[in-house]
């Protein structure tokens, strides 16, 4: 497994997840929004208010975070966008990722967005954090996705 460590998400992190971004991300961001891996990545940063990027043998390999949708809302919007490097990385970042999502919780009472129906490894992963997918998938831009959320009581 390689060096590795958790560090605030920062703008200068997005071009180096950009060019390597997992496929799987790269089509979820271009189906639920249209946006390239950069434009993806800036948007969901500038909207966060808990953000992090793992830096993997010197490298920004995976950013996550938790935005608001609205202003007044009491609902987060957790992401997290990713290189091939989270495999090396897998079971430090299983351990965290939960950490983090409490992190997300104790922001807001729920949290909840959409992952694409094809994203296996995403789905995994939510359903590890402790997250609930919606049974029927809903459709963006010709692409099904599916409503994942978790409250404060899980």
């Amino acid at each position: 497994m390689g060096n590795h460590r958790i560090e605030q998400a920062r703008p200068e992190h997005i071009p180096a997840v950009a060019a390597r971004m997992r496929e799987a991300d790269r089509r979820e961001v271009w189906a639920y929004r249209r946006h390239t891996p950069e434009e993806a990545l800036r948007f969901s940063l500038s909207r966060s208010l808990f953000a992090r990027t793992a830096v993997v043998n010197g490298r920004p390999a995976l950013m996550w975070g938790v935005g608001v949708p609205t202003l007044l809302g009491s609902v987060g919007s957790p992401w997290l966008l990713a290189t091939d490097a989270v495999y090396e990385v897998v079971l430090p970042f299983l351990k965290y990722s939960r950490v983090a999502v409490r992190h997300m919780q104790s922001l807001f009472p729920r949290l909840e967005n959409h992952v694409h129906a094809d994203n296996a490894l995403s789905i995994r992963w939510l359903q590890w954090c402790g997250f609930t997918l919606d049974d029927a998938p809903v459709e963006f831009n010709g692409e099904n996705f599916y409503l994942f959320w978790r409250n404060a009581d899980v």
